[in-house]
């Protein structure tokens, strides 16, 4: 270059593009599939429905844990436990249906084994496996 050109080299902008090009294959490879936001959003409630379940049937007698197509809720003595404003029966996502299942807890958190499938009309799906221990993931 002459002394009064001013600009990038080819190196320089070469560079730059690389750079940007891994930068956004990591960001949208981290941002995931929207598809299965729905799911995910569902597959959280009924685990966190699971977990609550589970203890609280520690400290009460006769909980059960009831997932209908579209919905979950834990009861105690078969009328639906109310916690802060919100109260079971907890409505699943939009277009979300789930495998119907009715869990009942002993004083330890223990329940029978199963498996809890979740699937959406956009084709995605998830599964929760409830172990005999009361434990789910």
């Amino acid at each position: 270059m002459h002394k009064g050109e001013q600009g990038f080299t080819i190196i320089e902008l070469v560079t730059v593009t690389v750079l940007i090009a891994i930068l956004s294959v990591t960001l949208f490879s981290r941002i995931g599939n929207f598809s299965s936001t729905a799911v995910n959003a569902s597959r959280d409630d009924v685990i966190a429905a699971l977990f609550f379940a589970q203890q609280t049937a520690m400290a009460r007698s006769n909980i059960q844990l009831i997932i209908t197509s579209n919905s979950v809720s834990v009861t105690e003595n078969g009328a639906p436990i109310v916690v802060h404003n919100k109260g079971y029966p907890l409505t699943l996502a939009s277009g979300v249906t789930a495998t119907p299942a009715t869990l009942s807890y002993d004083k330890l958190g223990r329940t029978t084994a199963t498996t809890i499938g979740l699937s959406s009309t956009s084709g995605a799906s998830a599964s929760i496996v409830v172990e005999a221990s009361g434990y789910a993931h």
